[in-house]
């Protein structure tokens, strides 16, 4: 990381709160030698001794033989303990109750960044409440979709307006989801970025700091040449190495062995990015998919066997305290924009439903006591997953 230099003092002298009043140099015949000989010699003393108390000359100590030998055990002493300071210690991050296979995931329409947002500064800061909230409740998976109902109709009319919110709400998931160590390899200046500064934080157990040992790590391969196997980079005081050939700047999810951890030269075995949640129950972040209709979100998913649950949120849906969902696997929660869904399934002409319910398994109204006339999209996705918590954790299969 590079250094501020800015902060230097330009050569002037600076003062310090300890500093002596030297108000007793200005009195008149301040400077007259002193009749005491020992406390005249014992002021240097202290300041080079530590402040001993004999009367000897501050010299004496260095002439005589046991004098050298105690300050030649001192200084190496001092470099054993400075050497400790070195030393790793880590603090164990606690393990989860059971391991977890089934996956929450959301879709949100990147039309809400045209609708109720005029700058990029606001944006931004939208979208990471949007990451907050997937953190928050564990979710896997967000998927950015586009609804076609742009308000505006030089956004609805030119696709590349259109694509750059789309691309910059995934972007902005994306770098949200990173851990910070590694940002610095995956992503490059870009103007979507430019606004990072209003982000909060996410402090998912993914985003481990160097002093934090969890036996999975994110990692990025390094651009070091080897034959057999690669250095990659996991956010602890020293690169480790796996026993891949991989392609620099790839990013991968490791596990380190528990031996490891006493380790000089550590090294780990790439995995999965499932296999966190799926054999130790950790939440390793959301992945980020780009749906460019309704249909698409619905069919264009990771799963082999597709959703298993889908739900649709809107105030005109069924009241949630009145709803159970059934087991499953892979559930998705879609949200839509200022129109709501029912102006997005209106708008994808692939879709053969023609009503909400005929698309989801179930059409709930996570909010039944809402009172304001409407309810801005990253709202809604905190209060629905805050809702839906309880009903459908019991619910996912394992």
């Amino acid at each position: 990381m590079a250094h501020n230099y800015n902060d230097r003092s330009g050569g002037k002298h600076m003062t310090f709160d300890d500093d002596h009043d030297n108000s007793e140099y200005n009195a008149r015949d301040s400077f007259k030698r002193k009749n005491n000989e020992e406390d005249r010699f014992a002021f240097g003393k202290r300041q080079r001794f530590g402040g001993q108390n004999d009367n000897k000359p501050r010299f004496e100590n260095w002439n005589s033989e046991a004098g050298r030998m105690n300050n030649w055990n001192s200084n190496k002493n001092k470099k054993w303990q400075d050497a400790e300071q070195f030393e790793e210690y880590f603090e164990d991050v606690p393990r989860p109750e059971k391991p977890r296979k089934y996956t929450i995931s959301i879709a949100v329409p990147a039309s809400i960044l045209e609708e109720t947002c005029k700058k990029d500064e606001l944006r931004t800061y939208v979208v990471g409440q949007l990451a907050r909230a997937a953190n928050i409740y564990s979710v896997d998976e967000i998927i950015v979709y586009d609804d076609k109902c742009w308000r505006k109709k030089n956004v609805a009319g030119t696709g590349s307006d259109r694509q750059n919110l789309i691309e910059m709400m995934r972007m902005l998931l994306e770098y949200q989801e990173c851990p910070q160590y590694l940002r610095k390899y995956l992503f490059s200046f870009h103007r979507f970025l430019g606004k990072v500064g209003v982000l909060n934080a996410l402090n998912a157990p993914h985003h481990l700091l160097s002093k934090q040992w969890c036996e999975y790590r994110e990692g990025v391969v390094l651009d070091r040449r080897n034959k057999s196997l690669s250095y990659v980079d996991v956010g602890l005081s020293s690169e480790i190495t796996i026993d891949k050939k991989l392609d620099a700047g790839v990013r991968v999810t490791v596990r380190l062995p528990p031996e490891t951890k006493d380790l000089t030269k550590r090294f780990g075995v790439v995995v999965s990015p499932d296999e966190p949640r799926e054999k130790c129950g950790y939440y390793w972040g959301y992945t980020v998919r780009v749906a460019h209709s309704l249909t698409e979100v619905m069919t264009g998913g990771r799963f082999q066997n597709g959703y298993d649950l889908l739900i649709g949120t809107s105030d005109k849906g069924e009241d949630i305290k009145k709803t159970e969902y059934p087991k499953f696997y892979h559930a998705l929660i879609v949200f839509g924009g200022v129109e709501g869904l029912e102006s997005a399934i209106e708008a994808d002409d692939q879709l053969e439903a023609t009503e909400p319910h005929h698309l989801f398994d179930f059409y709930t109204n996570t909010c039944p006591m809402q009172q304001a006339r409407t309810i801005r999209t990253e709202e809604a996705v905190l209060i629905s997953l805050c809702a839906l918590q309880d009903k459908l954790l019991p619910k996912g299969k394992n």
